[in-house]
C-alpha cells in the first residue's frame, strides 16, 4: 500500500475510454497489482465493445469503476451528448473514492482531456501516459492533435516515451517530465507472445484497420479506400476489421452493401487484442491508420502503411513503416508489385527495461531520468 507524508493512503486513478488506451495502461496495471498498489480503473464509457474481455485477457484484478453506463460511441453527435454526462460521472466518482488520488490518463483522447480536467479541478495530481507527442499541426490528426496539447497544459508530471518527446516537454511546458525509455506497447505485445508468431505459410493475406475521422467522415476518402480494397483482392484475401464507427459509415454512405459483395474481402468485428495481433502478424502487409497499430507492428515487423498523411510517432519508420503520403507510387501498386516485401524486418528485439516498470517506478518517487 502506498501512503502519502500524511499516512493517507496514495490511489492511483486511470482514466479510461477506449480499447487503445486499456491495451496500452494494461501493463502499468499488471505491475501495480505486483507491488501491491492501491489502483482503481474508472472507465468514462466512451468504448463499451469488448472492453472486458480486454480486462480478462491481460488479468487484470483492480477494481473496476464506470463514470457512466457503456455505450458505443461511433457518431459525432453520440460523443458530444456523451462529453458532458462523462464529465458528471467521473467527477461524482473521484468524489466518493476520496483521499490522496493521482489521477493517471493516457494519450490523445476525448477521455484523456476529461480526465486531466477533472482531475485537475478536484485537486488531483495529474500525471499524463505517453505524453509529448505532437504531429506539429493543430489539426491535424484531428481532433487529437487539440487533445495533446490541451492536456499538456494540465499535466503535473509526464511519462515521454521518447527523447524527443522528452525535449517537446521540457522545451514547450512547464511540468515535471519522466523518460520511460520506450511505450508500454511493448509491454503489452511481449504479454501476448504475438512476436513468437510465423508469417502466414497458407494464402497471403492483408489486414485493414480504418477508424480516424479524416477516413471515416469524408465520403469520398472512404469510397476510395473501399476501391483500394476491392483493387487489391484481386491478388489477396483482404481482412478488414471494422470499428462500429466505421461500420457506421460504410452504412450511411451505402458501401457496406458493396464491399460485402466481394467474396476476398472478409468482413470481420473488432476482434481481441491477442487475436488481431496474431492476424497482424502472419500479414502480408497491413494497412492502418492507427497510432497503436502503427507501434504494435513496429514490434512484430510487418510490413504497414499508415494510411494517414502525418504521424506524431517515429516507430518503425525507415524500417517496416511507411506513411501512404510517401508511397510515391501508390499504395495499390506498391503492394501488387510485391514492393511491400522490402518493408519486411524481424521482430524488434525486446528492450532490457521495461516502460511499465519505469512508469510504476517513478510514481513512486524514484528519479528516472527525471527533468523540470
Amino acid at each position: 500500500m502506498r501512503r502519502d507524508s500524511n499516512g493517507m493512503e496514495q490511489t492511483f486513478i486511470f482514466v479510461i475510454g477506449t480499447r487503445a488506451q486499456l491495451i496500452k495502461v494494461a501493463p502499468i496495471l499488471v505491475e501495480c497489482e505486483r507491488r501491491g498498489l492501491s489502483a482503481i480503473v474508472l472507465m468514462t464509457g466512451q468504448h463499451h465493445e469488448t472492453m472486458q474481455d480486454l480486462i480478462q485477457e491481460f488479468r487484470i484484478t483492480s477494481p473496476q469503476i464506470a463514470a457512466l453506463p457503456a455505450t458505443e460511441h461511433s457518431t459525432i453527435r453520440s460523443l458530444l451528448r456523451w462529453l458532458p454526462a462523462a464529465y458528471k460521472g467521473v467527477k461524482n466518482r473521484l468524489r466518493e473514492i476520496g483521499g490522496e488520488q493521482t489521477v493517471l490518463v493516457h494519450g490523445d483522447t476525448l477521455s484523456t482531456l476529461l480526465g486531466a480536467i477533472v482531475g485537475r479541478r478536484c485537486g488531483a495530481k495529474v500525471v499524463h501516459l505517453e505524453s509529448g507527442l505532437s504531429s506539429g499541426r493543430l489539426l491535424d490528426p484531428f481532433p487529437e492533435e487539440i487533445c495533446r496539447r490541451l492536456v499538456f497544459r494540465m499535466t503535473d508530471v509526464a511519462m515521454c516515451p521518447s527523447t524527443e518527446a522528452v525535449n517537446y516537454m521540457k522545451d514547450n511546458y512547464k511540468t515535471e517530465v519522466v523518460d520511460t525509455a520506450g511505450n508500454t506497447i511493448v509491454d503489452a505485445v511481449a504479454l501476448t507472445g504475438a512476436a513468437e508468431v510465423q508469417r502466414n505459410i497458407g494464402a497471403p493475406y492483408l489486414v485493414v484497420s480504418l477508424h480516424r475521422f479524416q477516413n471515416i467522415y469524408k465520403k469520398r476518402r472512404l469510397v476510395h479506400l473501399v476501391s483500394l480494397m476491392e483493387d487489391l483482392s484481386a491478388r489477396f484475401d483482404v481482412n478488414f476489421v471494422l470499428h462500429p464507427a466505421t461500420r457506421r459509415r460504410l452504412e450511411s454512405y451505402k458501401l457496406l452493401d458493396r464491399i460485402s459483395l466481394i467474396t476476398r474481402i472478409h468482413l470481420r468485428p473488432r476482434m481481441g487484442y491477442k487475436d488481431f495481433l496474431y492476424l497482424a502478424a502472419g500479414a502480408e502487409c497491413v494497412l492502418t491508420d492507427g497510432g497503436s497499430n502503427q507501434e504494435e507492428l513496429a514490434a512484430l515487423g510487418v510490413p504497414t502503411i499508415v494510411m494517414r498523411a502525418h504521424t506524431e510517432r517515429l516507430d518503425g519508420l525507415g524500417a517496416n513503416i511507411v506513411m501512404e503520403a510517401d508511397v510515391k507510387m501508390g499504395v495499390k501498386e506498391l503492394i501488387l508489385t510485391g514492393g511491400h516485401e522490402d518493408l519486411r524486418c524481424l521482430p524488434a528485439a525486446l528492450p532490457s527495461h521495461s516502460p511499465s516498470t519505469r512508469i510504476v517506478g517513478a510514481l513512486l518517487g524514484g528519479h528516472l531520468d527525471t527533468h523540470r
